[in-house]
């Protein structure tokens, strides 16, 4: 983020803006040549939608902010100051200009993280309704930095909506006592509820007369259609795969089984279960 520092906004845009996350403070000049030069790269490298960061801009030329340099004791334009918590830091304070690669290394701890940018995503994602959207990003995410149990929690919730049980059960097993806060909390109720769903007395039913007559295909898509909606696609993929490999043309098990994947996004099992078909089919 990038902002125009002046006498309305300067306790809102800085000192406020600080507590939330760093604040770079750039002191300038425009027409000045060391100026012109290194604003359109510093500018560039923060980026007006970084989330790590703002970039807040104060043009010397006007009286009223410059009593700001002063206090910090700035003797040499263009300057960079880090502001965090209501306070700059001293250490991290560099005047005159500077080259690139300097302001590269200066800049570098305020780059987002990949896992970051991932998860800003498959929150959006998942606040759009695009569970396997989310479901992708967050897996990435996850992949990156296993540790990062609000990551972790996230997934969770994008397996929920694609009924994932299984992955979701896995997840929200290794958050440890600390982690558990009310996400995990609503994550683990939402979890249960769908448990008990996949293990109803109907469903029950059903497979009792599946494994009377394990060869009735018409039955085998009607139990994977049940095991599909209660989140058990694994199941229902293997249903689903026997009846195709003894007839592809089979009532509507193809087109069930492919819906499916589509659901499961770039889950590991439905990876495998695409090599599969791919098999039958070539």
């Amino acid at each position: 983020m990038i902002v125009d520092i002046n006498p309305q906004n300067f306790h809102a845009e800085l000192i406020d803006a600080s507590m939330k996350k760093p604040v770079v403070i750039y002191f300038h000049a425009p027409q000045m040549p060391e100026c012109q030069g290194m604003t359109p790269l510093v500018e560039t490298l923060v980026g007006p939608a970084n989330p790590a960061v703002t970039l807040a801009k104060v043009d010397m030329n006007d009286p009223q902010l410059q009593p700001l340099a002063s206090q910090l004791g700035l003797r040499a334009l263009p300057a960079l100051v880090l502001f965090h918590q209501g306070r700059p830091d001293e250490q991290a304070i560099l005047e005159g200009p500077q080259d690139e690669a300097t302001l590269r290394q200066y800049f570098a701890a305020f780059t987002p993280k990949e896992e970051e940018l991932l998860l800003e995503k498959g929150q959006q994602a998942l606040a759009e309704g695009q569970a396997d959207v989310a479901h992708a990003h967050l897996t990435q995410a996850h992949r990156l930095a296993p540790e990062r149990h609000d990551i972790s929690l996230w997934l969770v919730q994008a397996a929920l909506d694609l009924a994932l049980l299984d992955e979701a059960q896995a997840l929200l097993a290794t958050i440890p006592m600390v982690a558990q806060d009310d996400h995990y909390q609503t994550l683990s109720s939402r979890l249960a509820l769908a448990l008990q769903a996949s293990d109803s007395p109907e469903l029950r039913a059903l497979e009792q007369r599946h494994a009377e007559t394990p060869d009735d295909d018409a039955l085998s898509q009607e139990l994977a259609v049940q095991y599909s909606q209660v989140g058990r696609q694994e199941e229902a993929l293997a249903l689903l795969f026997n009846i195709l490999k003894r007839d592809m043309a089979f009532g509507d098990a193809k087109k069930i089984y492919l819906d499916i994947l589509t659901t499961m996004g770039a889950h590991p099992a439905a990876q495998s279960y695409r090599r599969k078909l791919y098999s039958l089919l070539y």
